[in-house]
Protein backbone atom coordinates (compact mmCIF):
# COMPACT_ATOMS: atom_id res chain seq x y z
CA UNK A 1 0.00 0.00 0.00
CA UNK A 2 1.38 3.21 -1.02
CA UNK A 3 2.13 5.47 1.60
CA UNK A 4 2.01 5.67 5.32
CA UNK A 5 -0.74 5.10 7.43
CA UNK A 6 -1.00 8.44 8.74
CA UNK A 7 -0.31 10.10 5.72
CA UNK A 8 -3.21 8.27 3.95
CA UNK A 9 -5.61 9.11 6.89
CA UNK A 10 -4.73 13.07 6.30
CA UNK A 11 -4.64 12.51 2.30
CA UNK A 12 -8.26 11.19 2.96
CA UNK A 13 -9.91 13.31 5.70
CA UNK A 14 -9.02 16.41 4.22
CA UNK A 15 -10.25 15.54 1.17
CA UNK A 16 -13.76 15.36 2.56
CA UNK A 17 -12.61 18.61 4.64
CA UNK A 18 -12.14 21.02 2.65
CA UNK A 19 -13.93 19.79 -0.71
CA UNK A 20 -17.00 21.58 -1.98
CA UNK A 21 -18.34 18.61 -2.45
CA UNK A 22 -20.05 16.43 -0.24
CA UNK A 23 -17.77 13.10 0.24
CA UNK A 24 -18.30 10.27 2.13
CA UNK A 25 -15.35 7.77 3.08
CA UNK A 26 -16.03 4.26 2.31
CA UNK A 27 -12.85 1.62 3.10
CA UNK A 28 -13.26 -0.62 0.25
CA UNK A 29 -10.24 -2.58 0.18
CA UNK A 30 -10.56 -6.21 -0.64
CA UNK A 31 -14.17 -6.97 -2.09
CA UNK A 32 -17.79 -5.74 -0.97
CA UNK A 33 -21.22 -7.59 -1.08
CA UNK A 34 -24.03 -5.52 -3.23
CA UNK A 35 -25.06 -3.96 0.04
CA UNK A 36 -22.81 -0.64 -1.47
CA UNK A 37 -25.29 1.22 -3.92
CA UNK A 38 -22.71 3.52 -5.95
CA UNK A 39 -26.05 4.65 -7.73
CA UNK A 40 -26.81 6.75 -4.89
CA UNK A 41 -23.12 9.50 -5.38
CA UNK A 42 -22.69 11.42 -8.35
CA UNK A 43 -19.49 10.31 -8.58
CA UNK A 44 -16.32 7.85 -7.32
CA UNK A 45 -12.52 8.86 -6.12
CA UNK A 46 -10.42 5.92 -6.12
CA UNK A 47 -7.60 6.52 -3.28
CA UNK A 48 -4.08 5.97 -4.18
CA UNK A 49 -3.85 3.87 -1.07
CA UNK A 50 -5.49 1.61 -3.20
CA UNK A 51 -3.48 -0.05 -6.03
CA UNK A 52 -5.99 -0.31 -8.90
CA UNK A 53 -4.55 -3.40 -10.92
CA UNK A 54 -4.63 -5.58 -7.78
CA UNK A 55 -8.16 -7.82 -6.72
CA UNK A 56 -6.73 -7.89 -2.98
CA UNK A 57 -7.25 -4.17 -3.37
CA UNK A 58 -10.25 -3.97 -5.59
CA UNK A 59 -11.61 -7.12 -5.49
CA UNK A 60 -14.23 -8.23 -8.15
CA UNK A 61 -17.13 -7.40 -6.94
CA UNK A 62 -16.77 -4.28 -6.37
CA UNK A 63 -14.41 -4.12 -9.46
CA UNK A 64 -17.69 -4.96 -11.79
CA UNK A 65 -19.88 -2.72 -10.01
CA UNK A 66 -17.58 0.85 -10.88
CA UNK A 67 -17.32 -0.71 -14.39
CA UNK A 68 -21.01 -0.62 -14.54
CA UNK A 69 -21.30 3.14 -12.66
CA UNK A 70 -22.62 6.02 -14.67
CA UNK A 71 -21.49 8.98 -12.96
CA UNK A 72 -18.11 10.77 -12.47
CA UNK A 73 -14.78 8.66 -11.73
CA UNK A 74 -11.96 9.65 -10.50
CA UNK A 75 -8.37 8.28 -9.58
CA UNK A 76 -5.35 9.41 -7.32
CA UNK A 77 -2.34 7.27 -8.13
CA UNK A 78 1.31 7.41 -6.38
CA UNK A 79 4.35 4.96 -7.02
CA UNK A 80 3.83 5.43 -10.38
CA UNK A 81 7.29 3.42 -11.79
CA UNK A 82 5.42 -0.07 -11.59
CA UNK A 83 2.86 -1.97 -12.73
CA UNK A 84 2.39 1.04 -15.56
CA UNK A 85 0.84 -0.95 -18.21
CA UNK A 86 -1.73 -3.07 -15.48
CA UNK A 87 -2.26 0.27 -13.94
CA UNK A 88 -3.82 1.84 -17.20
CA UNK A 89 -5.49 -1.22 -18.31
CA UNK A 90 -7.23 -1.15 -14.90
CA UNK A 91 -7.97 2.47 -15.50
CA UNK A 92 -9.25 2.03 -18.89
CA UNK A 93 -11.94 -0.87 -17.89
CA UNK A 94 -12.95 1.07 -14.50
CA UNK A 95 -13.73 4.22 -16.99
CA UNK A 96 -11.98 6.53 -15.29
CA UNK A 97 -12.32 10.17 -16.42
CA UNK A 98 -9.68 12.39 -14.30
CA UNK A 99 -6.56 10.98 -13.28
CA UNK A 100 -4.89 12.70 -10.20
CA UNK A 101 -0.90 11.66 -10.69
CA UNK A 102 2.21 13.32 -9.55
CA UNK A 103 4.14 12.97 -12.77
CA UNK A 104 4.95 16.30 -14.37
CA UNK A 105 2.91 17.31 -17.06
CA UNK A 106 6.29 17.39 -18.99
CA UNK A 107 6.38 13.62 -18.71
CA UNK A 108 3.26 12.60 -18.56
CA UNK A 109 3.01 10.90 -22.35
CA UNK A 110 6.10 8.99 -21.23
CA UNK A 111 4.03 7.28 -18.82
CA UNK A 112 0.67 7.69 -19.46
CA UNK A 113 0.18 8.31 -23.69
CA UNK A 114 -2.89 9.92 -24.44
CA UNK A 115 -4.21 6.84 -26.87
CA UNK A 116 -3.89 4.56 -23.85
CA UNK A 117 -6.24 6.66 -21.45
CA UNK A 118 -8.56 8.50 -23.95
CA UNK A 119 -11.07 10.95 -23.06
CA UNK A 120 -9.02 11.15 -19.62
CA UNK A 121 -8.02 14.36 -18.08
CA UNK A 122 -4.35 14.17 -16.42
CA UNK A 123 -3.66 16.25 -13.48
CA UNK A 124 -0.61 16.92 -11.89
CA UNK A 125 -0.94 16.73 -8.10
CA UNK A 126 2.37 16.22 -5.35
CA UNK A 127 2.96 13.89 -3.04
CA UNK A 128 2.61 15.91 -0.25
CA UNK A 129 1.71 19.38 1.17
CA UNK A 130 2.59 21.78 3.86
CA UNK A 131 1.04 20.16 6.87
CA UNK A 132 -0.92 23.10 8.59
CA UNK A 133 -0.86 22.27 12.02
CA UNK A 134 3.45 22.56 12.09
CA UNK A 135 2.94 26.05 11.15
CA UNK A 136 2.01 26.84 14.86
CA UNK A 137 4.42 25.79 16.55
CA UNK A 138 6.60 27.03 18.96
CA UNK A 139 10.11 25.78 17.50
CA UNK A 140 13.66 26.19 19.14
CA UNK A 141 15.64 28.83 17.52
CA UNK A 142 18.51 27.51 15.31
CA UNK A 143 21.48 28.24 17.78
CA UNK A 144 19.70 25.88 20.76
CA UNK A 145 19.64 23.10 18.44
CA UNK A 146 21.73 19.96 19.95
CA UNK A 147 22.27 18.41 15.83
CA UNK A 148 24.08 20.23 13.00
CA UNK A 149 22.42 18.31 10.07
CA UNK A 150 19.99 15.41 10.55
CA UNK A 151 19.19 13.23 8.16
CA UNK A 152 17.01 9.62 8.01
CA UNK A 153 16.16 7.68 5.03
CA UNK A 154 15.82 4.02 3.48
CA UNK A 155 17.87 1.87 1.23
CA UNK A 156 15.50 1.58 -1.56
CA UNK A 157 14.94 -1.19 -4.10
CA UNK A 158 17.72 -1.26 -7.00
CA UNK A 159 15.18 -1.18 -10.06
CA UNK A 160 14.07 2.29 -8.78
CA UNK A 161 17.28 3.23 -10.95
CA UNK A 162 20.26 5.24 -10.29
CA UNK A 163 18.27 8.91 -9.75
CA UNK A 164 16.47 7.08 -6.47
CA UNK A 165 19.70 5.65 -5.00
CA UNK A 166 20.39 9.32 -4.14
CA UNK A 167 17.83 9.39 -1.35
CA UNK A 168 20.05 7.14 0.73
CA UNK A 169 23.81 7.83 -0.32
CA UNK A 170 23.58 11.42 0.34
CA UNK A 171 23.98 10.68 3.93
CA UNK A 172 26.82 8.33 4.05
CA UNK A 173 28.75 10.93 1.22
CA UNK A 174 28.17 13.99 3.06
CA UNK A 175 28.88 12.21 6.79
CA UNK A 176 32.14 11.18 5.55
CA UNK A 177 33.16 14.64 4.67
CA UNK A 178 31.54 16.28 7.86
CA UNK A 179 33.62 14.55 9.69
CA UNK A 180 36.99 17.36 8.61
CA UNK A 181 34.94 20.24 9.76
CA UNK A 182 34.04 18.80 13.35
CA UNK A 183 29.89 18.39 12.75
CA UNK A 184 27.31 17.18 15.28
CA UNK A 185 25.59 14.61 13.12
CA UNK A 186 22.73 12.30 13.29
CA UNK A 187 21.96 10.38 10.09
CA UNK A 188 21.06 6.74 9.22
CA UNK A 189 19.48 4.69 6.64
CA UNK A 190 19.02 1.79 9.04
CA UNK A 191 15.51 0.52 8.72
CA UNK A 192 15.58 0.53 12.55
CA UNK A 193 16.54 4.15 13.35
CA UNK A 194 13.61 5.32 11.52
CA UNK A 195 11.66 7.68 13.17
CA UNK A 196 7.64 8.42 12.65
CA UNK A 197 5.00 10.52 14.06
CA UNK A 198 5.47 12.77 16.92
CA UNK A 199 9.48 11.44 17.53
CA UNK A 200 10.09 12.44 13.76
CA UNK A 201 8.93 16.06 14.02
CA UNK A 202 10.88 16.89 17.34
CA UNK A 203 13.92 15.17 15.84
CA UNK A 204 13.64 17.70 12.73
CA UNK A 205 13.04 20.67 14.93
CA UNK A 206 16.19 19.65 16.71
CA UNK A 207 18.29 20.01 14.01
CA UNK A 208 19.90 22.85 12.28
CA UNK A 209 19.64 21.69 8.96
CA UNK A 210 18.24 18.60 7.44
CA UNK A 211 19.63 16.60 3.89
CA UNK A 212 17.09 15.84 1.33
CA UNK A 213 16.84 14.91 -2.12
CA UNK A 214 14.09 14.88 -4.56
CA UNK A 215 11.74 12.46 -4.57
CA UNK A 216 10.83 9.52 -7.79
CA UNK A 217 12.51 7.07 -9.97
CA UNK A 218 14.89 6.92 -13.27
CA UNK A 219 12.98 3.94 -14.30
CA UNK A 220 9.98 3.59 -15.19
CA UNK A 221 8.92 -0.84 -15.22
CA UNK A 222 6.08 -0.91 -17.60
CA UNK A 223 5.48 -4.55 -17.18
CA UNK A 224 7.12 -5.75 -13.83
CA UNK A 225 9.43 -7.43 -16.06
CA UNK A 226 12.33 -5.50 -14.33
CA UNK A 227 11.42 -5.66 -10.68
CA UNK A 228 11.08 -9.62 -10.85
CA UNK A 229 14.74 -9.97 -12.47
CA UNK A 230 16.19 -7.48 -9.85
CA UNK A 231 14.50 -9.55 -7.19
CA UNK A 232 15.20 -13.11 -8.50
CA UNK A 233 19.04 -12.11 -8.87
CA UNK A 234 18.86 -10.82 -5.44
CA UNK A 235 17.53 -13.84 -3.69
CA UNK A 236 20.12 -16.10 -5.77
CA UNK A 237 22.81 -13.85 -4.95
CA UNK A 238 21.65 -11.17 -1.93
CA UNK A 239 25.53 -8.99 -2.43
CA UNK A 240 25.06 -8.41 -5.69
CA UNK A 241 25.80 -4.56 -6.45
CA UNK A 242 23.63 -2.13 -8.06
CA UNK A 243 25.68 -1.48 -11.06
CA UNK A 244 25.25 -5.28 -11.90
CA UNK A 245 21.70 -5.42 -11.63
CA UNK A 246 21.89 -2.51 -13.45
CA UNK A 247 24.36 -3.28 -16.28
CA UNK A 248 22.12 -7.03 -16.46
CA UNK A 249 18.38 -5.68 -16.70
CA UNK A 250 17.53 -1.99 -17.07
CA UNK A 251 20.74 -0.62 -18.41
CA UNK A 252 18.60 1.17 -21.52
CA UNK A 253 15.92 2.08 -18.94
CA UNK A 254 17.61 3.93 -16.80
CA UNK A 255 17.43 7.46 -17.06
CA UNK A 256 15.59 7.77 -20.29
CA UNK A 257 12.46 9.05 -18.07
CA UNK A 258 13.02 10.87 -14.48
CA UNK A 259 10.33 11.04 -12.21
CA UNK A 260 11.69 13.80 -10.00
CA UNK A 261 9.24 15.30 -7.78
CA UNK A 262 9.31 17.94 -4.66
CA UNK A 263 9.32 15.15 -1.34
CA UNK A 264 7.06 15.74 1.70
CA UNK A 265 9.52 16.64 3.82
CA UNK A 266 10.89 19.85 2.19
CA UNK A 267 7.80 21.31 3.36
CA UNK A 268 8.01 19.75 7.08
CA UNK A 269 11.36 21.28 7.19
CA UNK A 270 10.55 24.41 5.83
CA UNK A 271 7.31 24.60 8.48
CA UNK A 272 9.30 23.74 11.06
CA UNK A 273 12.30 26.41 10.25
CA UNK A 274 15.26 23.73 9.69
CA UNK A 275 17.70 24.55 7.16
CA UNK A 276 17.61 22.53 4.35
CA UNK A 277 20.93 21.36 2.39
CA UNK A 278 19.39 19.33 -0.78
CA UNK A 279 21.34 18.31 -3.77
CA UNK A 280 20.34 20.18 -6.66
CA UNK A 281 17.02 20.20 -8.45
CA UNK A 282 14.09 22.13 -9.20
CA UNK A 283 11.33 20.24 -6.53
CA UNK A 284 8.10 21.10 -8.74
CA UNK A 285 8.84 24.80 -8.84
CA UNK A 286 8.52 25.15 -4.92
CA UNK A 287 12.14 25.79 -4.00
CA UNK A 288 14.62 27.90 -5.27
CA UNK A 289 18.51 27.69 -4.68
CA UNK A 290 20.47 29.83 -2.17
CA UNK A 291 16.62 31.16 -1.44
CA UNK A 292 15.07 28.46 -0.24
CA UNK A 293 17.64 25.98 0.37
CA UNK A 294 21.56 25.29 0.33
CA UNK A 295 22.04 23.35 -2.83
CA UNK A 296 24.81 20.86 -2.46
CA UNK A 297 26.64 19.30 -6.14
CA UNK A 298 25.69 15.66 -6.17
CA UNK A 299 29.34 15.11 -6.60
CA UNK A 300 29.96 16.97 -3.28
CA UNK A 301 32.65 19.35 -4.81
CA UNK A 302 31.04 22.33 -3.01
CA UNK A 303 30.91 20.89 0.81
CA UNK A 304 33.29 24.16 1.35
CA UNK A 305 30.60 26.35 0.06
CA UNK A 306 27.67 24.50 1.96
CA UNK A 307 30.02 24.98 5.42
CA UNK A 308 30.12 28.60 4.84
CA UNK A 309 26.29 28.86 5.19
CA UNK A 310 26.45 26.40 8.16
CA UNK A 311 28.92 29.17 9.96
CA UNK A 312 27.13 32.23 8.95
CA UNK A 313 24.11 32.00 11.96
CA UNK A 314 22.80 35.03 10.03
CA UNK A 315 23.11 33.70 6.68
CA UNK A 316 21.70 30.23 7.42
CA UNK A 317 18.42 32.50 9.20
CA UNK A 318 17.95 34.24 6.11
CA UNK A 319 17.51 31.35 4.19
CA UNK A 320 15.35 29.78 7.18
CA UNK A 321 13.13 32.82 7.17
CA UNK A 322 12.03 33.00 3.68
CA UNK A 323 11.71 29.43 2.92
CA UNK A 324 9.13 29.69 6.03
CA UNK A 325 7.32 32.81 4.37
CA UNK A 326 7.59 32.08 0.73
CA UNK A 327 7.23 28.05 0.83
CA UNK A 328 5.81 27.01 4.07
CA UNK A 329 3.33 29.87 4.29
CA UNK A 330 2.36 29.68 0.67
CA UNK A 331 -1.32 29.07 0.55
CA UNK A 332 -0.71 27.11 -3.08
CA UNK A 333 1.48 24.61 -0.71
CA UNK A 334 -1.16 23.86 1.04
CA UNK A 335 -3.46 20.87 1.18
CA UNK A 336 -6.84 23.11 0.60
CA UNK A 337 -5.27 24.30 -3.02
CA UNK A 338 -4.57 20.92 -3.90
CA UNK A 339 -8.78 20.13 -2.79
CA UNK A 340 -9.51 23.54 -4.97
CA UNK A 341 -7.87 21.85 -7.71
CA UNK A 342 -9.36 18.60 -7.43
CA UNK A 343 -12.99 20.47 -7.13
CA UNK A 344 -11.77 22.54 -10.35
CA UNK A 345 -11.15 19.13 -12.30
CA UNK A 346 -14.36 17.29 -11.34
CA UNK A 347 -16.36 20.09 -12.49
CA UNK A 348 -14.89 20.58 -15.67
CA UNK A 349 -15.52 16.94 -16.22
CA UNK A 350 -18.72 16.53 -14.66
CA UNK A 351 -22.04 16.26 -16.99
CA UNK A 352 -25.36 16.28 -15.61
CA UNK A 353 -25.88 12.31 -17.33
CA UNK A 354 -23.55 11.58 -14.58
CA UNK A 355 -26.14 12.39 -11.48
CA UNK A 356 -27.11 10.05 -9.07
CA UNK A 357 -30.09 8.16 -10.00
CA UNK A 358 -31.23 7.25 -5.85
CA UNK A 359 -31.30 9.34 -3.00
CA UNK A 360 -27.62 10.01 -1.38
CA UNK A 361 -26.68 8.16 1.57
CA UNK A 362 -26.79 10.05 4.79
CA UNK A 363 -23.94 10.03 6.89
CA UNK A 364 -25.10 7.62 9.50
CA UNK A 365 -26.24 5.08 6.47
CA UNK A 366 -22.74 4.90 5.16
CA UNK A 367 -21.21 4.37 8.57
CA UNK A 368 -24.00 1.85 9.29
CA UNK A 369 -22.91 -0.12 5.88
CA UNK A 370 -19.53 0.12 6.46
CA UNK A 371 -19.80 -2.04 9.87
CA UNK A 372 -22.34 -4.18 8.52
CA UNK A 373 -19.35 -4.87 5.50
CA UNK A 374 -16.81 -5.23 8.09
CA UNK A 375 -19.14 -7.72 10.08
CA UNK A 376 -19.93 -9.84 6.92
CA UNK A 377 -16.43 -9.71 6.24
CA UNK A 378 -14.62 -11.59 9.84
CA UNK A 379 -17.90 -13.73 9.26
CA UNK A 380 -16.85 -15.37 5.89
CA UNK A 381 -12.67 -15.01 6.84
CA UNK A 382 -13.72 -16.97 10.07
CA UNK A 383 -15.70 -19.29 7.99
CA UNK A 384 -12.79 -19.50 5.88
CA UNK A 385 -10.74 -20.54 8.46
CA UNK A 386 -13.63 -23.41 9.77
CA UNK A 387 -13.07 -24.45 6.18
CA UNK A 388 -9.19 -24.62 5.71
CA UNK A 389 -9.10 -26.53 9.18
CA UNK A 390 -12.07 -28.82 8.44
CA UNK A 391 -10.39 -29.60 5.07
CA UNK A 392 -7.02 -30.18 6.98
CA UNK A 393 -9.29 -32.74 9.18
CA UNK A 394 -10.23 -34.91 6.49
CA UNK A 395 -7.21 -34.88 4.29
CA UNK A 396 -4.97 -36.45 7.68
CA UNK A 397 -8.08 -38.69 8.73
CA UNK A 398 -7.79 -39.75 4.37
CA UNK A 399 -4.15 -40.23 4.81
CA UNK A 400 -4.58 -42.42 8.41
CA UNK A 401 -7.30 -44.87 6.72
CA UNK A 402 -5.17 -45.22 3.28
CA UNK A 403 -1.97 -45.95 5.74
CA UNK A 404 -4.29 -48.77 7.23
CA UNK A 405 -5.52 -49.98 4.00
CA UNK A 406 -2.11 -49.75 2.40
CA UNK A 407 -0.58 -52.07 5.81
CA UNK A 408 -3.43 -54.82 5.27
CA UNK A 409 -2.70 -55.55 1.63
CA UNK A 410 0.92 -55.52 2.14
CA UNK A 411 0.45 -58.22 5.04
CA UNK A 412 -2.56 -59.93 2.74
CA UNK A 413 0.00 -59.75 -0.02
CA UNK A 414 2.75 -60.73 2.09
CA UNK A 415 1.18 -64.06 3.14
CA UNK A 416 1.03 -64.90 -0.55
CA UNK A 417 4.74 -64.20 -1.29
CA UNK A 418 7.72 -66.14 -1.36
CA UNK A 419 10.29 -66.16 1.32
CA UNK A 420 12.72 -64.27 -0.50
CA UNK A 421 10.79 -62.23 -1.88
CA UNK A 422 8.70 -61.49 1.06
CA UNK A 423 11.81 -60.26 3.26
CA UNK A 424 12.65 -58.03 0.04
CA UNK A 425 9.46 -55.98 0.64
CA UNK A 426 9.61 -55.83 3.96
CA UNK A 427 12.95 -54.01 3.99
CA UNK A 428 11.48 -51.69 1.12
CA UNK A 429 8.83 -50.75 3.50
CA UNK A 430 11.20 -49.82 6.66
CA UNK A 431 13.20 -47.87 4.80
CA UNK A 432 10.28 -46.04 4.02
CA UNK A 433 8.90 -45.60 7.00
CA UNK A 434 12.77 -44.67 8.38
CA UNK A 435 12.68 -41.72 5.52
CA UNK A 436 8.79 -40.46 5.87
CA UNK A 437 9.76 -40.54 9.66
CA UNK A 438 13.42 -38.73 9.43
CA UNK A 439 11.71 -35.45 7.62
CA UNK A 440 8.69 -35.43 9.46
CA UNK A 441 5.91 -36.87 7.55
CA UNK A 442 4.83 -39.22 10.51
CA UNK A 443 6.61 -37.81 13.56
Amino acid sequence: MPGSASTIIDHVMGLKEFSRHSIQIFNSRGDVSNLLELDRFDGVIIHYSLVACMDTYIGPNLRAAICRFKGLKAAFIQDEYRWINDTMAAFRQLGVHILFSVVPQEIMDDYYPQDRLPNVVRETVLTGYVPGELLDRTVPRLEDRSIDVGYRARKVPDWLGSFAQEKWLISGRFEADAAQYGLTCDMSTREEDRIYGENWIKFLANCKAVLGTESGASVCDFTGEIQRNVDQHLARDPSASFETLRDLYFKDEDNRVILAVISPRCFEAAALQTLMILYEGTYSGRLEPWRHYVPLKKDHSNMAEVMEVLRDPVRAQEIVDRAYREVALNPDNSFEAMVRQVDRAIDRRYHPEMAATKRCYAEGELVALVAREKRRTRRRELMQKVMRKARQTVRHRLVVIAKVVAANGVIHVARLTPGPLRRWAKRIVLRHTRIRRLIGIDA
